[in-house]
């Protein structure tokens, strides 16, 4: 008999009956006269047919959207079939959602808040204290940004953009933009001239703001020269206007083409009153850059209502953010979770924003944080928990971390073993671990948690409500669900959402939008990239990797994160990242392990040895990587994933140029790896285990 699995959480009695899933629920079934109870019916309800119309309009009042017009329906007429229910048609090109309302994004945010309430928390790397900037302070700084902004000609549809870090100034002049109705788009102060270029240059912004130094990692960086370089192309622009610095040096504004300094644009207002312009709710907003990790980024264009339904949809309903409360989410203004920060705003939850290393001073600084100021909701990634076990903190030992009800983890994929640990020895055993996977291109989460449903350490609770969610059999040309077979297959999305790309910015987006979602089984199904399993038991999800990163030796398919479980059972592999290898030359691919030891450990043959038999045990011998290899460093992003791609695409002879890379160095510690028979001949090991 199989042993039974045990969850690591379990709802409460207030979960089960006074969250907002359940409030939700209730909420529904009074509106439509339901009997909905579990969450696999809710679910269900939420992504038929026949009832998705019903759904998202319920879901648009729950959220209170503040529309000053409402929707009528959730679809375009011309989407809906005889029966005025039914949806069907195509996902591409994106159908409109909500056709009939009228909204703005700032508006929404900003309108009917308690003045003195706190809105943003600032607070600088390794810092303790906190700029509070409260409602009304907030609220009047967009004013005033907004009105600078029209002085200098920026209308409705015109791109703002923004090379400026996690601080408040980002989301104060987004805001100001949204409430005109331009298109926001933001760029790390991290990234190489070349990086901010790829970006900038596609958009032709009319405003640039950026930062002239970044504090990281105890070190003041100036960034004047970066500036410098790339506002010589991003000037060119017919379009741009200024290139405003957050500094208030005339002499740094005047060695900068169009360069003036943050109180010179103030200077340009006189006097307007905030208006927010009432626009469609699919009125273009933000431009999102997917990662560039292998070229040029493309910029996905999103829409307003979309972006701020959906995030207030996960983190209200799937998540438990209530208004009054603290969120914190560790992010760069480069990641698409910037944006859930700046929507988290529209629940009424106060937001802190940090600019700064997560590390530093050192792995347990951020829990002290969350204790300092009582947060109710944290985010961050899978790698920081990682770091946070390895270094075997135990924060709920060490800090007072009684506010805290929720811990959400994304960017990667979250080992079991860390969920473990989490409840275990890190954190308190009330507090609900939230994994989830979305993307920059959806601009919301396609699984993640749920108050309703017990959580185990390898999974994902559930595939979140609107979104259908299935796994596809990647041989199979026309699309083959093998969503009850417990096997891996691309995660694909069989219904429409509302925070689907309007198109990619730039001349032939529509076409790279359809190649980049729906080139592999259709227009009728989103195909998102990821490798993932459902559990046919408990209806977790377990995320396996990319699945352009998928390992296929000998036509077996199979994830990284499979591999990396093993790996995580050896406590002297500090880190690691498998990949597949195939060269011009190479009839197969071959799986190829490099393992990066922790400080102090030796490299044996012995450790690979053991690893490899591990491997073998745990899976299967078809996982048992060809090659295993010791490395020094590993290529990681500034938001801290692992760049499988990067190195793959280096050890098969590919194009391995990017900008994305926060070590760019480890990069080329893979190129000799090319020749893999010639590195296979080396001696990588520090001592020769005996036979």
């Amino acid at each position: 008999m199989a042993q039974q699995r045990v969850p690591i959480w379990r709802p409460s009695h207030e979960d089960l009956n006074d969250s907002a899933m359940a409030r939700f629920r209730d909420y529904s079934n009074k509106r439509y006269n339901l009997s909905l109870s579990s969450y696999a019916e809710l679910h269900a309800w939420s992504i038929n047919p026949d009832t998705a119309d019903d759904f998202w309009l319920a879901l648009f009042d729950f959220l209170d959207m503040r529309a000053t017009a409402p929707p009528r329906a959730a679809f375009e007429p011309h989407w809906l079939t005889t029966t005025g229910k039914q949806h069907g048609g195509n996902m591409y090109p994106s159908p409109k959602f909500f056709p009939s309302a009228k909204m703005n994004f700032a508006g929404s945010v900003l309108l009917n808040r308690d003045p003195n309430g706190r809105a943003i928390l600032e607070v600088a790397e390794a810092s303790l204290d906190a700029t509070v900037i409260t409602w009304r302070e907030l609220y009047d700084i967009v004013e005033k940004s907004a009105d600078a902004m029209r002085s200098l000609g920026v209308k409705t549809g015109d791109r703002v953009a923004a090379v400026i870090g996690n601080t408040a100034q980002p989301i104060i002049l987004c805001l100001a933009a949204l409430s005109i109705g331009a298109i926001w788009s933001s760029v790390s102060p991290e990234f190489g001239v070349q990086g901010i270029l790829d970006r900038l240059v596609q958009t032709t912004p009319k405003l640039v703001f950026s930062d002239t130094s970044v504090m990281y990692n105890g070190k003041l960086r100036d960034l004047v020269d970066t500036v410098q370089t790339w506002a010589k192309t991003v000037a060119r622009g017919e379009e741009l206007v200024h290139i405003v610095l957050t500094s208030s040096d005339p002499k740094q504004a005047a060695s900068i083409e169009k360069g003036v300094t943050l109180p010179e644009f103030y200077a340009k207002g006189i006097g307007r009153r905030l208006v927010f312009e009432q626009l469609p709710f699919c009125q273009p907003a933000f431009i999102f850059y997917s990662s560039g990790t292998t070229g040029a980024p493309k910029c996905i264009l999103h829409t307003a209502g979309g972006v701020l339904l959906q995030v207030k949809k996960d983190y209200i309903v799937q998540i438990g953010l209530r208004p009054g409360d603290l969120m914190f989410q560790y992010t760069t203004t480069a990641w698409i979770m910037w944006a859930f920060v700046l929507s988290a705003l529209g629940t009424g939850a106060a937001v802190v924003v940090y600019s700064g290393s997560p590390l530093y001073p050192d792995v347990g600084f951020l829990p002290k944080l969350l204790a300092k100021l009582k947060v109710n909701v944290f985010g961050t990634s899978a790698k920081y928990l990682t770091d946070l076990m390895d270094s075997n903190k135990r924060p709920r030992d060490e800090h007072d971390l009684s506010a805290l009800r929720k811990v959400t983890s994304t960017g990667s994929v979250l080992p079991p073993d860390v969920a473990e640990w989490f409840y275990a020895k890190g954190f308190p055993p009330n507090v609900q671990l939230i994994s989830g996977s979305g993307g920059t291109d959806c601009s919301c989460a396609f699984v993640g948690g749920s108050p309703l449903l017990p959580l185990y350490a390898d999974e994902i609770q559930a595939k979140v409500l609107g979104m259908a969610v299935d796994v596809f059999d990647p041989s199979h040309p026309e699309g083959v669900s093998i969503h009850a077979s417990n096997e891996p297959g691309e995660l694909v999305v069989r219904q429409p959402f509302p925070s689907q790309p309007a198109t990619f910015w730039g001349p032939g987006g529509d076409a790279k939008y359809r190649e980049a979602y729906y080139d592999m089984f259709g227009p009728k199904v989103w195909v998102q990239g990821d490798l993932i399993r459902i559990s046919t038991t408990t209806g977790g999800i377990q995320m396996l990797g990319r699945s352009d990163g998928v390992l296929n030796p000998s036509g077996v398919r199979f994830g990284s994160a499979e591999i990396y479980a093993v790996v995580r059972l050896f406590h002297s592999i500090a880190d690691s990242v498998c990949v597949g290898q195939r060269r011009p030359q190479d009839r197969d691919e071959s799986v190829i392990l490099f393992l990066k030891m922790a400080e102090g450990q030796k490299r044996t043959q012995t450790l690979k040895d053991q690893l490899k038999a591990e491997i073998g045990k745990q899976l299967s011998r078809r996982h048992v990587p060809k090659y295993v290899f010791y490395v020094d460093d590993i290529p990681y992003s500034h938001v801290g994933k692992k760049l499988e791609i990067l190195v793959k695409n280096v050890i098969s002879g590919r194009n391995s140029k990017s900008n994305v890379v926060a070590n760019p160095d480890a990069v080329s510690l893979y190129q000799k790896y090319f020749d893999v028979e010639a590195a296979a001949k080396e001696v990588d090991v520090d001592e020769v285990a005996k036979l």
